[in-house]
């Protein structure tokens, strides 16, 4: 059971209001500019909107705070805001307000009324990939004035776009055929992640052991590598390092300085190479811009054969250019100085590694690096490259599988829905002519497509010459107050599978403002039907319809259970201590 059972506004000397409400039909009139909207607002704000409407000009210095008593599976709550935003309560009926609560705990906190399983919002979050809220439900309990009439993307609060990204996410949850078995992939999905992590975490610590084994093996001149398959030959050279002593230090000396000016020598020569390519380079793009004036000139001339003369000479030259001994060179020294420049890394390589094998060390200093790697080698490093790699396939696979199943519709669920939004609007037939003249036409239903949050109207084609024609046509209708009531269906019909699920984390209310305008009174009878038709499918204490209107009830033959007038006698509009203040004025 839910029930929103008042909301009380208190002004600056702690004088209150109180608006009772019941179970099923709320029914708030009121003439233009009593403020039907801004109780509509104010409801959404009580839920934990961000609007602060306490700044608006018809609160701001008459109102301090407002209370709303909400009752939910046998708990009374009062949800308390004040004229700031960030200063509120949650506390059971019958206590006093303790804690002060931000707007964003104020919010947590009527999560966890309102999202009455926590783990199927898990499991919406997992789904989906948005961190879903109950706000984020509250795209289905809102329809303005200004969003009546859409049948495209109906939901009024859509035109938000903090709203709008994630509906096609909840759409897609909503009417999914696959559940159990994405929510079992994506259980998988998180043990291999999982693994995965871990494998990364061994990778980075293997990565650091070969590190600090390879320092250690240079620092001792060893001219081999460690690449964590090759543990045995490493160990043997450390155990030949353990004996080895400094007999040969004089030849090799020799070497490295033999390998040293060596080293010097080929320098030189790509230093000089350079230098005779950095020139022709210069006159080979001259030479190419010659070409390209050349090619240029050939075309200003090429019908005028007395100029011809002028452009043999230049020619020949830059062809001769082409072919000269400079040239010819220039090119094969590019590839000599690449050849020279892989040589002198070759060389560098050498002399660090006879440099690091046989300069003097103390004995302390190399058995230091004996024993860094007799304890880095006695580690399990073993390669987990493949592991990690088998891994990523394994979640790649997974996430395909996963996201082809969320593409997965439940096609027998939106015929449900599509089936229950016809019924109710057929509900009016009789009654009201718009109703009247839709089901006349042959086969007429309302289709719902998630793919846009469309209801569109279908009727069937009486025009078939072929097979290849269409059977059913959409349905085209330029009439406000006929999609309107389609729009009241379609929002009546997600409510449907709320309730039905009692899972989902929403207001189990409705909250419509100023419904009856797009309605002439002959078909304002519709809302009244299609209303009192949800009510047989739908408990009144499981879900209450808040509407704010300036006809009367009885316009849209609607019994309330609950009647007020925004204008009487002690008030003149939604805010009772607005006309104090006029008056004193």
């Amino acid at each position: 059971m839910f029930k929103i059972n008042n909301l009380i506004l208190y002004d600056l000397n702690d004088n209150k209001y109180t608006y009772d409400f019941s179970c099923g039909v709320n029914y708030i009139r009121g003439s233009n500019s009593t403020g039907k909207t801004e109780f509509y607002k104010f409801m959404d704000y009580m839920l934990g909107s961000s609007d602060d409407v306490f700044q608006k000009p018809w609160f701001k210095g008459t109102l301090q705070y407002a209370t709303m008593e909400i009752y939910r599976d046998g708990i009374s709550y009062v949800l308390h805001r004040t004229e700031d935003i960030n200063k509120n309560y949650i506390y059971y009926y019958g206590e006093k307000p303790k804690e002060v609560l931000i707007l964003d705990i104020y919010k947590e906190r009527l999560e966890s009324i309102f999202a009455n399983d926590s783990e199927f919002l898990k499991k919406i979050r997992a789904f989906t990939q948005e961190e879903l809220t109950y706000r984020s439900f509250m795209m289905f309990n809102f329809l303005g004035e200004k969003g009546q009439g859409k049948i495209y993307n109906f939901l009024d609060k859509c035109s938000d776009i903090k709203y709008s990204v994630k509906l096609m996410p909840i759409l897609n949850f909503i009417f999914n055929d696959n559940l159990e078995k994405i929510f079992k992939l994506q259980d998988e999905l998180l043990v291999k992640q999982k693994q995965l992590r871990k494998e990364e975490k061994k990778s980075q610590r293997n990565e650091f052991l070969f590190q600090q084994i390879n320092d250690n093996l240079q620092n001792l001149g060893v001219g081999i590598q460690f690449n964590g398959k090759n543990k045995k030959e490493v160990k043997k050279e450390v155990e030949n390092l353990k004996k080895l002593n400094n007999s040969k230090k004089a030849t090799v000396y020799k070497s490295i300085d033999e390998l040293s000016m060596m080293y010097s020598n080929i320098s030189e020569q790509i230093k000089m190479n350079e230098l005779f390519s950095d020139g022709m380079k210069k006159i080979k793009k001259e030479n190419e811009n010659r070409k390209y004036l050349i090619e240029k000139l050939e075309g200003l001339i090429k019908y005028k054969e007395n100029f011809s003369y002028l452009l043999v000479p230049i020619k020949d030259l830059v062809n001769d250019l082409d072919t000269t001994i400079s040239f010819s060179q220039y090119k094969l020294k590019e590839k000599t100085v690449e050849s020279l420049k892989r040589q002198r890394e070759q060389l560098k390589i050498e002399i660090k590694k006879y440099d690091n094998q046989f300069k003097f060390q103390s004995y302390d200093k190399k058995m230091k690096y004996i024993t860094l790697l007799d304890e880095y080698l006695e580690i399990d490093v073993s390669d987990n490259e493949e592991i990690i790699l088998e891994l990523k396939k394994q979640i790649q696979a997974i996430k395909r599988e996963i996201k082809m199943f969320q593409n997965d519709d439940n096609d027998s669920m939106i015929r449900g829905i599509s089936q229950y939004i016809t019924s109710l609007y057929k509900s009016a037939s009789g009654i009201s002519s718009i109703v009247n003249d839709d089901i006349l036409q042959k086969g007429f239903r309302i289709q719902y497509i998630k793919q846009g949050n469309v209801l569109q109207p279908i009727v069937k084609n009486t025009n078939v010459k072929e097979d290849s024609d269409p059977k059913e046509l959409n349905y085209f209708i330029g009439s406000m107050a006929r999609q309107t009531l389609m729009q009241l269906c379609g929002y009546f019909g997600f409510f449907k599978i709320f309730l039905e699920i009692k899972k989902y984390p929403i207001v189990p209310a409705i909250f419509i403002d100023h419904i009856s305008k797009p309605f002439d009174k002959d078909n304002s009878i519709a809302i009244g039907d299609v209303i009192n038709e949800f009510y047989k499918t739908v408990k009144k204490e499981d879900f209450q319809i808040f509407i704010f209107d300036d006809e009367i009830p009885k316009t849209i033959i609607l019994n309330p259970d609950c009647y007020i007038e925004l204008s009487s006698e002690d008030k003149t509009g939604f805010n009772p201590f607005f006309t104090k203040i006029l008056e004193n004025k």
